[in-house]
């Protein structure tokens, strides 16, 4: 019979053997699949934006004045939630506005095979998407503006880790596309291929 202690110093040195060799695996991994060890989103902004967040009354009183053309559909912000799910016709009403963000949660590999046209390639499989929130923050993007966030639709989860993300830094109107680019594409509506949006 092992006595408890050698059971622990072999279980502690295949844990070690499990972080090396998965230390090892991302070292050699591709941009598109290295993770991060580690990292987050500044506390100090993430908490400033969750106090600031107004009520879903203060919410839904909002005025015509996030881009939205006179009489055309409101898609007022959801404090109370990471995301609304979407249908195509929103979308495609969004897109023709020319000033909603697009972020294509999907990976880089696919984004380039096909992406509706004027999407941001924001994969949350990659290293660099917590880069990619950051930055978008940085740039001073509205954070009560509808944001359309899409993946592959479905069953796919991509575009709702997404949305998680945003949400943490403040962004309070993240709208999901929930048919994602397939139904774009079956709709006929302009995509681009390659890296640029």
């Amino acid at each position: 019979m092992r006595s408890p202690r050698s059971f622990w110093l072999e279980a502690a040195g295949f844990l070690f053997l499990a972080f090396l060799a998965a230390g090892i695996s991302n070292a050699f991994a591709g941009a598109e699949r290295k993770l991060k060890w580690a990292g987050s989103y500044e506390q100090k902004g993430a908490a400033a934006a969750a106090a600031v967040r107004p009520t879903a009354a203060a919410a839904a009183a909002v005025t015509p004045s996030l881009g939205a053309p006179a009489g055309a559909k409101m898609f007022p912000p959801h404090p109370d939630k990471a995301s609304l799910d979407i249908t195509g016709e929103d979308v495609v009403e969004l897109h023709g506005r020319k000033t909603v963000p697009f972020l294509d949660a999907r990976r880089s590999s696919v984004y380039r095979d096909g992406h509706i046209a004027g999407a941001r390639p924001f994969s949350v499989w990659e290293s660099d998407v917590d880069d990619k929130v950051k930055a978008f923050f940085a740039e001073g993007t509205d954070q009560s503006a509808p944001i359309v966030v899409y993946c592959s639709g479905g069953t796919c989860e991509d575009s709702h880790m997404l949305a998680e993300k945003l949400y943490l830094v403040g962004f309070d109107n993240v709208l999901i596309y929930k048919d994602g680019y397939p139904d774009w594409v079956k709709r006929g509506m302009p995509v681009s291929k390659g890296n640029e949006p």
